[in-house]
């Protein structure tokens, strides 16, 4: 089933329906959890489930505080993870790069620890999605650096998004996911696909969704941050 057709299609068109109704100020990413997961509840026969505890990090995580959730998923009918879904929405605020990188990266875990599926939805005004797809940050403009984007919003080919501190722009952000998981072997790079957005050519001022599926591809080499200069973490020693 393509899984990040119905997500991008019915996500957008609810949205262009509650914009009809004049709901626009109520959006947000809790807002738009509502038909991701009623799409996901009717397609996976009532398995579906909100804010889960991540199978990987959950594990992993140390100290006290909320355990890393996912924001859905589905299980099988063994209660494995079928299905994973992140999302983010562009409203009043925009999401940061490093949130978005982690989500990706949080999504790979489960599609390689748990065989599943997993993807990433994103929605807000064109406008907004425009400036965060031209962000430096998002595109690594910057001179003398290849473009390598975080995600292909224009076209729906395989892309790679490197892990590996290949990409010195994004060292310190990697370096900053990785410090609490030293140990932990994460891939060279996460690969996604995108499905084609809707609305398409949308307005600026209208709503658009994209979604990507995120893939466990790049696991044929790993790397462990404590082992690499440039995401190792120094244990300090308070005597």
């Amino acid at each position: 089933m393509d899984y990040a057709k119905l997500l991008t299609q019915g996500v957008g068109a609810w949205l262009h329906f509650e914009n009809a109704c004049g709901r626009s100020e109520l959006f947000s990413e809790r807002y738009m959890a509502s038909p991701i997961g009623q799409i996901l509840y009717a397609r996976s026969g009532n398995r579906a489930h909100a804010e889960v505890k991540h199978p990987v990090l959950e594990k992993l995580a140390k100290g006290p505080g909320r355990r890393p959730e996912i924001d859905f998923v589905v299980y099988d009918r063994h209660h494995k993870v079928s299905i994973a879904v992140e999302s983010k929405w562009i409203g009043s605020t925009t999401p940061s790069i490093k949130s978005i990188l982690w989500d990706l990266i949080r999504l790979e875990m489960v599609a390689h620890h748990e065989k599943s599926r997993s993807f990433f939805v994103l929605g807000g005004r064109r406008s907004d999605l425009d400036k965060l797809f031209s962000n430096p940050g998002f595109v690594s403009l910057k001179s003398g650096y290849r473009r390598r984007p975080i995600l292909r919003h224009d076209n729906n080919v395989l892309h790679r998004l490197y892990l590996s501190p290949v990409d010195t722009f994004r060292r310190s952000i990697l370096k900053d996911i990785f410090k609490s998981f030293q140990d932990f072997d994460f891939p060279e790079y996460v690969v996604t696909r995108r499905s084609a957005p809707f609305p398409p050519d949308q307005k600026s001022r209208r709503f658009q969704v994209y979604t990507w599926e995120v893939f466990a591809d790049g696991r044929k080499n790993t790397l462990k941050p404590k082992n690499s200069r440039h995401y190792h973490i120094s244990q300090s020693i308070t005597l």
